[in-house]
């Protein structure tokens, strides 16, 4: 008998109790994949004092020069910059960002922008109106990615090269997170320096693949997973860095060609075991890239409305 033809038999013969074990031999093994390369280590802890201090060291930087072509039917509508989409709550998400980031304490703000950069400015201005203060930098003449947009900033006096950094995508929003996001990302950091690290990327532990999944064995498939959670560990645009770190971006990125830091410089840092991790909440991420993820967060946000509303009324 050939192997296909005794794999054949092995499934004519199969009872409920192995059909039952052969269905949930997918989950198991993702399962053991997670185990296998995800460990978090003990959570940090960070007390207030202590993320005022890092705050007053520390600017956030907010890419949001991109073209955002999977939301451009609405933003071109718009003649606006994606992350300057206004939600149901009457902010836009780089508005949201700032204002998670200052409520705990920061104040600095440097937008990277090149596409729609008008929109932009006109939301931002100055930062006064939100209470922090916001400058900009300007991609030279093309895009030229978050690296080369980081690099140029530094060159030109708007990112400080004494200062702390947190580089974050505002249309990676968190929401329906437990606690203090900037608080935690922070205190993962500070372990991390602790540890001799000179960055953290903020990761979710997986994510669900948008398709359906399917384990096989000698071409037969025999387990259907629709939308499987699969437990790789997955950056969100978060990522925060010391000060060491910025010689690397003068050395590895230039302005001739677009390049994210993410497949330069992460794998500079991961070989010399200076990259760290921050692991929030798959649940609480929400990656705003196409009409559908939008109308997700739009749904965050309403039901974030309605909960403070009656807060409001009694007051």
């Amino acid at each position: 008998m050939g192997r296909r033809e005794a794999a054949a038999g092995r499934h004519a013969v199969s009872g409920p109790r192995e059909d039952n074990e052969s269905r949930n031999a997918l989950d198991a093994a993702l399962q053991r994949l997670g185990q296998a390369i995800c460990d978090p280590g003990a959570r940090a802890e960070l007390d207030i004092a202590d993320l005022r201090d890092f705050a007053t060291e520390c600017v956030v930087a907010l890419p949001v020069g991109g073209e955002g072509s999977r939301l451009r039917a609405v933003t071109d509508a718009l003649g606006i910059q994606k992350n300057a989409i206004l939600l149901p709550n009457g902010e836009s998400l780089i508005e949201r960002t700032i204002r998670m980031y200052r409520d705990e304490g920061f104040r600095e703000f440097v937008a990277l922008v090149f596409h729609g950069k008008q929109s932009i400015v006109d939301v931002l201005q100055d930062g006064s109106r939100l209470g922090v203060r916001v400058r900009y930098s300007e991609d030279p003449g093309m895009p030229i990615g978050r690296g080369g947009a980081i690099q140029h900033a530094l060159a030109g006096g708007v990112i400080p090269r004494d200062k702390s950094l947190i580089v974050h995508n505002p249309d990676d929003v968190i929401a329906r997170y437990a606690g203090s996001f900037p608080r935690d990302i922070v205190a993962a950091h500070l372990d991390g320096r602790r540890r001799g690290t000179v960055a953290t990327a903020v990761m979710v532990a997986g994510a669900r693949m948008p398709y359906t999944g399917m384990r096989l064995n000698d071409g037969i498939v025999e387990e259907v997973s629709a939308y499987p959670f699969v437990p790789i560990p997955a950056h969100i645009g978060v990522t925060l860095f010391a000060p060491e770190v910025f010689a690397l971006f003068d050395e590895l990125f230039d302005l001739t060609r677009r390049t994210d830091f993410e497949g330069v410089l992460f794998p500079r840092l991961a070989r010399e075991g200076k990259l760290y991790s921050a692991i929030i909440p798959t649940e609480s991420w929400f990656q705003v890239n196409d009409p559908k993820s939008l109308h997700a967060l739009i749904d965050v946000v309403r039901e974030e409305t309605d909960a403070v509303a009656p807060i409001v009324a009694n007051a």
